[in-house]
């Protein structure tokens, strides 16, 4: 595990590209500090040349570059006011489309028919009603749903713009349309993820919890929290496991390098049928005539990737899929035995087939993607940026 010093360059890592990520959005910043320090240093130099020209140290050059540096304010106030102009022309046609969308939904909702035909009397789908659905796989505190419906508490998240992309700008979302759904395992953080999703509630916003795995099919299955790993302390259970069927506890401990863990019963979900019988068939919002809706998923659920992926192409579950980002527990990580083997030919192979739906037109695309957005879980390298989940009260209305 990383040592205090690989900690501390991590940390160091993350302010870097933090303050990377603040150029890259302001850039003539940059340009404005290089350009200004470039030219106080010549005219210094200049100015304290013995040699310099009488005539340029002279009462009338300093009144024209006094000139010439007011019509230089003059022109960037002008600049600046255009820009100006232009930003609120932007706004307000930004606006225009949103209200645009709203009245089309509102038009909608007044021509739907109130002697509809009755269907059949079955089970509540708890995702009803549900335009966008983000599926968080091994939750642990459920930051990543925070990021999704907090964003401004998490400045710079990497997770941000693959939100932007397929929920929307923070500022037009509608997040009572926007529902969620943890599944953890763990125990541990059952007290927490109930009380969050209560919170959330109070402002209309749906967060369904499933205190269970997920796999290829529903089971009881030991479950192995740690906090622990290679003598060093890496806590909130973040790296507990399911223990396959076909694998004994020795076995786990030796291929994930543990000396001794404490087992736990759980229940395990089979997510394949998960997305086909309750994210399919949920009853969309009237919006859904104007939005298209979507279907996020995050993965990271310590190898049962190799479980789920392939379970979910053979029942067709990705048709109802827009985008998984994981992390992919492979043989490039620190586990080692059979698993992270076949993990390292899963993850090729399903990458060139989303891409596949990508390039040759298919009717529904879906993308995958390697993320693992831990910032703010104030774990390892991120641990100077403090745990969110504590330092951050949750949200009520």
């Amino acid at each position: 595990m990383a040592s205090d010093l690989e900690i501390a360059l991590g940390y160091l890592e993350f302010v870097v590209k933090w303050f990377i990520g603040w150029l890259i959005s302001s850039p003539h910043i940059l340009a404005i500090i290089i350009l200004t320090g470039w030219v106080t240093i010549l005219a210094w130099r200049f100015l304290t040349n013995p040699s310099a020209s009488p005539a340029l140290l002279s009462a009338r050059t300093s009144l024209i570059l006094v000139v010439v540096l007011v019509m230089g304010i003059v022109w960037d106030r002008g600049v600046e006011r255009q820009v100006r102009e232009l930003s609120e022309k932007l706004v307000e046609a930004d606006s225009k489309i949103v209200q645009g969308s709203e009245h089309r939904i509102d038009l909608l909702s007044k021509l739907e028919t109130v002697d509809v035909v009755k269907r059949e009397k079955d089970e509540d789908n708890l995702l009803d009603g549900c335009l966008h659905v983000f599926i968080d796989l091994g939750s642990n505190r459920g930051l990543q749903i925070r990021k999704l419906y907090e964003p401004h508490h998490f400045p710079l998240a990497p997770v941000h713009p693959l939100y932007e992309r397929f929920f929307g700008k923070p500022e037009n979302r509608k997040l009572q349309e926007i529902c969620s759904v943890a599944f953890e395992p763990n125990p541990k953080h059952a007290d927490y993820l109930n009380t969050l999703a209560s919170s959330y509630a109070t402002c209309g916003i749906k967060v369904v919890v499933y205190m269970a795995g997920v796999g290829h099919k529903n089971h009881k299955s030991k479950f192995a929290p740690f906090n622990s790993l290679l003598g060093a302390e890496v806590g909130h259970d973040t790296t507990a496991r399911l223990i396959h069927e076909d694998e004994t506890v020795k076995q786990y401990t030796e291929s994930h390098f543990h000396e001794s863990v404490d087992v736990v019963e759980v229940d395990v979900v089979r997510f394949a049928t998960f997305i086909t019988d309750v994210v399919a068939k949920r009853k969309l919002p009237t919006s859904a005539g104007v939005l298209t809706p979507r279907v996020v998923i995050k993965v990271d659920i310590e190898g049962a990737e190799l479980k789920i992926i392939p379970d979910m192409v053979v029942t067709g579950a990705f048709n109802h899929v827009d985008n998984i980002h994981m992390e992919w527990h492979d043989e490039s990580s620190w586990r080692r035995g059979r698993e992270p083997e076949m993990i390292s030919k899963l993850a090729p192979a399903i990458t060139a087939l989303a891409e596949l739906t990508q390039s040759e037109g298919l009717e529904h695309k879906f993308e995958i993607e390697e993320m693992d957005d831990e910032t703010y879980c104030g774990l390892l390298i991120y641990r100077p940026w403090g745990d969110y989940s504590q330092i951050l009260p949750l949200t009520t209305c």
